[in-house]
């Protein structure tokens, strides 16, 4: 990208700011870490077709998510076991303080051996609009589990309220007479991209921040808002209407 703007630059005959280096550092520091969350998305993939995963494989098919909707959207599975993921990457070179900063491994406080934060766990890479992984949604295998769903906490990739789930493949595909589908979760996209509404983004977890609403605006003027029908949807619908009025006007209308 930059290379592009310092060719544009240099054809209009303008000179641009000189690049900041802790802006540069930032940069490469998030490179890295996007690379290691490749890794793990691998890791899951090839966990979900092991035996270990054959629990969360028959509840996909319960879903009836085909295999190929499970490869598009690189669905995978985080083993019940406390440093699966920890051994499998660093194996692969990756440092433990990387899987710390990417949020895939917690420290403890007594300065014991980190561990995985997923376990047992379908896991749903969650990609930014140019389609890097910055951050993990898992579903809980066990019905007891203190969390269905569980987020990757925020880290220099990923800001949960200034993400949208599916936002790179939706975007693409919109159109004047294919609107925006704003659902409630990862499994309600997965589910109408197979069905072939492919234009469903989802908040992460929490309710529609105002910086989310600006976002769906950017990609559609009227996006669809198809929240579930229970007392929890209609909640963060609400919510949603009085996050939205104050940004309406008779321009806008």
């Amino acid at each position: 990208f930059m290379e592009a703007v310092e060719e544009l630059a240099r054809q209009a005959g303008m000179t641009i700011p000189e690049r900041d280096p802790d802006l540069q550092k930032q940069m490469d520091a998030q490179s890295v870490l996007s690379e290691v969350m490749e890794k793990a998305v691998r890791y899951f993939r090839i966990m979900l077709k092991t035996q270990a995963g054959r629990e969360a494989t028959l509840y996909l098919k319960r879903r009836a998510l085909s295999e190929e909707t499970q490869d598009r959207f690189d669905i995978g599975y985080a083993q019940d076991k406390r440093q699966g993921l920890l051994k499998a990457l660093t194996d692969q070179g990756v440092r433990e303080e990387q899987l710390i900063e990417c949020g895939l491994c917690i420290a403890p406080d007594n300065g014991g051996m980190p561990y995985d934060r997923f376990r047992n766990r379908i896991m749903f890479p969650i990609r930014d609009a140019r389609g890097r992984c910055i951050a993990f949604g898992g579903r809980a295998m066990d019905a007891n589990a203190r969390a269905k769903y569980l987020n990757s906490p925020e880290t220099i990739l990923f800001d949960k309220g200034r993400s949208l789930y599916n936002m790179g493949r939706a975007r693409p595909a919109l159109g004047k007479k294919t609107p925006l589908i704003v659902s409630e979760g990862y499994m309600d996209v997965i589910a109408l991209s197979q069905a072939g509404f492919e234009t469903a983004v989802a908040p992460l977890g929490t309710a529609i921040t105002e910086n989310q609403l600006h976002m769906m605006w950017r990609l559609h003027s009227e996006p669809v808002v198809a929240l579930d029908g229970d007392s929890a949807g209609l909640r963060a619908a609400y919510r949603l209407i009085d996050v939205a009025l104050p940004h309406i006007d008779p321009k806008s209308a």
